[in-house]
């Protein structure tokens, strides 16, 4: 076996403190190993960048990747059920996991989205002296960074904070004129941030009482960060390893390395700046009396000012990033809730004549549900002293991922890696099924399923959340284990 293919056994007793895995977990490891490989054998037959081929060739691709999500799904629930079943120290198994399950994925092409070219591209501009917050990728007139952009996107500016837009660029200046060198270091940078999350959340679920291991087996081993993360190459790894990382920091009292972590992740993708929010709050509230808090509250707003300030102009990309975070709404999907019920409305009340214009009801339906999830948000944030703080911001970035505009399935990971960390077994399998059906409503190549499967899913999550939480509301249910 080549050097790239160790076996899950090896790195089972290579260094890690767990004891001699059972049979089940070893057939496990493999059976995951092999249905990532089963993933990355059919992208290359049906993902972004494969060449076009006949029905028969492109049916055997498709077959061959879905069989893999299937399989890869099926090792991970499995492998959370051994976990549950024995316990004892389970962090070393699920990092041999994680490895052996990524490394497939990681060497494979870029399969189920294409926006890791455009973080390319978006380098380019910058490189060549356009900003990307003012125009996309077609301002580059062609090469080899624009071609693989999607044509949705090559006219989009770009939604993304001037941290990793400095980053990319970065990659983009050592990778020169080779488009895919950029995008294979873009790609390992995303890996980094997972390896970021996973040693943050280990800590973080360790800090609650809670069981280190399961927490990386929800939050990072999950196949939505193995698929789109580590596949896929999206900088929500970044992101959430970045935030998490804060989140520790705050729960030991370090304030202001907390503050400065969140909001580096603010500069990767906005929601994150949830994270700088409660570490604020909790650097205010840990003080004794009215005029610490007052003092405190002077050094978190100079030092959330100074981080955002110093990255921002260390970028020369003004601050454009904050007028540009709804460039992703200019595409319609199914899986948002608020979409369908104003693509509902608007149909209805066009059918009945009415004088009100059926174009606002899509505007209105949105605004809705972003008016809902920044209530909800806020609620959770005056009533933080009841809960986990992870609790609060994983709620509510589900709520905002939920009722936005647009979702992708990534997106869930926004709220599904805080839970991670506090999770307990009884909201762990709503958020298991949220998380294994999203993993089948995006196709190799990067595009959605039917509008039709993606609504049955939102109604079968729908009705698995409400039974998963009739007998005790999430929020109470979410206690540390």
């Amino acid at each position: 076996m080549s050097e790239s293919g160790v076996a899950p056994r090896a790195l089972l007793h290579r260094g890690m403190a767990v004891p001699r895995p059972s049979i089940d977990t070893v057939r496990c490891l493999w059976a995951g190993t092999g249905a990532s490989a089963l993933v990355v054998a059919g992208g290359v037959l049906v993902g972004p960048g494969a060449a076009p081929h006949g029905r028969v060739v492109s049916g055997v691709g498709y077959i061959a990747a879905y069989a893999g999500v299937l399989g890869l799904v099926g090792a991970w629930v499995w492998l959370g059920r051994l976990l549950t079943r024995c316990p004892g120290p389970s962090r070393g198994i699920v990092l041999a996991a994680l490895a052996v399950w990524g490394l497939p994925l990681l060497c494979g092409p870029i399969l189920y989205s294409r926006d890791i070219f455009s973080y390319a591209a978006h380098g380019r501009e910058i490189v060549v002296g356009i900003n990307p917050y003012h125009h996309g990728p077609a301002a580059l007139g062609g090469g080899q960074y624009l071609r693989p952009v999607s044509s949705t996107w090559s006219d989009a500016r770009s939604p993304y904070g001037p941290f990793f837009l400095a980053l990319d660029a970065l990659i983009v200046r050592i990778s020169g004129p080779h488009a895919m060198m950029a995008v294979a270091l873009l790609r390992l940078l995303s890996c980094a941030g997972v390896i970021l999350l996973a040693v943050a959340l280990s800590r973080l679920a360790s800090s609650y009482g809670a069981d280190p291991g399961l927490a990386l087996w929800l939050g990072v081993l999950n196949p939505l960060m193995l698929l789109h993360v580590v596949s896929g190459g999206h900088n929500e790894g970044l992101m959430l390893g970045l935030m998490t990382a804060g989140l520790v920091c705050a729960r030991k009292q370090r304030f202001a390395a907390g503050l400065v972590l969140c909001v580096l992740a603010a500069g990767v993708k906005v929601p994150a700046a949830l994270g700088a929010v409660y570490v604020g709050a909790e650097w205010i509230g840990s003080c004794p009396d009215r005029s610490a808090r007052a003092r405190a509250a002077v050094r978190m707003a100079a030092t959330a000012v100074a981080t955002a300030l110093s990255v921002t102009v260390a970028a020369g990309l003004g601050w454009g990033w904050i007028w540009v975070i709804t460039t992703p709404t200019r595409v319609r999907t199914a899986l948002s809730l608020t979409t369908d019920v104003g693509s509902l409305a608007g149909k209805v009340i066009g059918g009945l004549g009415r004088p009100v214009p059926a174009a606002w009801a899509m505007p209105a339906a949105r605004l809705a549900g972003v008016a809902v999830a920044v209530t909800m948000g806020a609620i959770l944030l005056a009533s933080r002293h009841r809960r986990p703080s992870a609790v609060g911001i994983g709620l509510t970035l589900l709520a905002v991922a939920a009722l936005g505009p647009v979702i992708q399935p990534w997106y869930v990971l926004w709220g599904l890696v805080p839970l991670a960390a506090v999770a307990s077994t009884r909201l762990r399998p709503a958020l298991v099924w949220t998380s294994a059906g999203l993993c089948f409503l995006v196709l190799p190549n990067g595009s959605a399923v039917a509008d039709v499967f993606q609504v049955a899913f939102l109604a079968t999550t729908a009705i698995v959340f409400v039974v998963g939480g009739r007998e005790r509301s999430p929020v109470a249910s979410l206690a540390p284990v």
